[in-house]
C-alpha cells in the first residue's frame, strides 16, 4: 500500500510526516519524540520562506527542533537548510564526505549549477554510517547508502521498521540515477541490497508516496535492484525504451511503467 502525507501506522509518541516537495524539491521529513524534533531534508532555497509556513503547523505540540538532517548533498534537497537552521536555532549534519563540499558553496556536485542557482555555503556537522541521533523515545540510526550520491544516508528507525530513504529510493515506480557526480551504480545496488536486509515495514520516499507493508515494501526494493542490474550490464546505459531525464530530474522513469498491487 502506498501512502499520502503519511504520519507513522502505528501508535506511540513518536511523530512521523512527510510534505511534499513544491517542484523541484525533496520531501521534508518530520520526525519528533519526546525530546525534540529532527527535520529531514529541505529542497532548495527557492521556496524555503513558504516551507517554513508550511512547517509551522505541523510543528506544533512538537518538541522543539534541533535538527536539520539531511539525505545527501543535492541542491534540490539541502538548499533551504541554512534558512531553517536559522529560524529554529538547529544544527545542520550530513555525512562527513559532504561537509567540505557544502561549506564551500559547491556548484558541480551539487547539481545546484545545472538549476542555475547559487549554492548557499553550508555549515554542516559530519555523522558516520551507525551513529544515532536520539530524540528521545526515538532513535534515528544512519545507513550510510551511497549510490545517488557518495555521501547518501538513509535514516533506520528500528522501534517502527521504518526507513527514511531519501532519492535511494525516490518512489515506488522511479528508481534512482547514478549518473550524476559522485553516484555509482554497484555502490546503489549494495545500499539497496542493505536496505532490503533489513526486511522493512515502511519506506519514506525521497519524492514519492511511502510504502507501507514488509511485502510491498520488498516487493519496490526488489524491483529497483532489477532497474540497477539492467543498467550495469549496460555499461550504465538505459533500459531500452526508457526516456532519458531532463538534466534537473534526479530519477528515471521505466517504460512501460511499474505498477505494484
Amino acid at each position: 500500500m502506498v501512502l499520502g502525507c503519511e504520519r507513522s501506522p502505528r501508535s506511540g509518541p513518536m511523530r512521523l510526516e512527510r510534505l511534499p516537495g513544491i517542484h523541484h524539491d525533496s520531501s521534508c521529513i518530520i520526525v519528533s519524540g519526546t525530546k525534540s524534533t529532527a527535520i529531514i531534508d529541505s529542497g532548495t532555497t527557492w521556496y524555503q520562506s513558504n516551507l517554513v509556513e508550511r512547517l509551522t503547523p505541523h510543528l506544533e505540540g512538537r518538541a522543539q527542533v534541533n535538527a536539520i538532517l539531511l539525505t545527501h548533498r543535492h541542491f534540490d534537497s539541502c538548499g533551504a537548510a541554512p534558512h531553517l537552521a536559522e529560524h529554529f536555532g538547529a544544527r545542520i549534519m550530513i555525512h562527513e564526505d559532504a561537509v567540505t563540499p557544502l561549506a564551500g558553496g559547491d556548484l558541480f556536485t551539487t547539481w545546484a549549477s545545472r538549476y542555475d542557482s547559487d549554492m548557499p555555503p553550508i555549515d554542516a556537522q559530519g555523522f558516520s554510517d551507525g551513529e544515532q541521533i536520539d530524540l528521545g523515545d526515538v532513535n534515528l540510526h544512519v545507513l550510510h547508502t551511497p549510490g545517488h550520491t557518495m555521501d547518501a544516508c538513509c535514516f533506520h528507525i528500528p522501534e517502527k521498521n521504518a526507513i527514511i530513504c531519501g532519492d535511494l529510493v525516490p518512489a515506488a515506480g522511479h528508481p534512482s540515477r547514478a549518473d550524476m557526480p559522485t553516484g555509482n551504480l554497484v555502490q546503489m545496488r549494495d545500499s539497496l541490497a542493505r536496505v532490503l536486509d533489513l526486511t522493512p515495514e515502511l519506506l519514506v520516499c525521497g519524492r514519492g508516496e511511502a510504502i507501507s507493508g514488509i511485502e510491498e515494501c520488498t516487493a519496490v526494493l526488489n524491483r529497483h535492484i532489477e532497474s540497477v542490474d539492467l543498467r550495469i550490464a549496460a555499461e550504465g546505459g538505459l533500459p531500452n525504451g526508457w526516456p532519458k531525464p531532463a538534466a534537473t530530474c534526479h530519477w528515471l522513469t521505466p517504460e512501460p511503467i511499474w505498477k505494484f498491487d
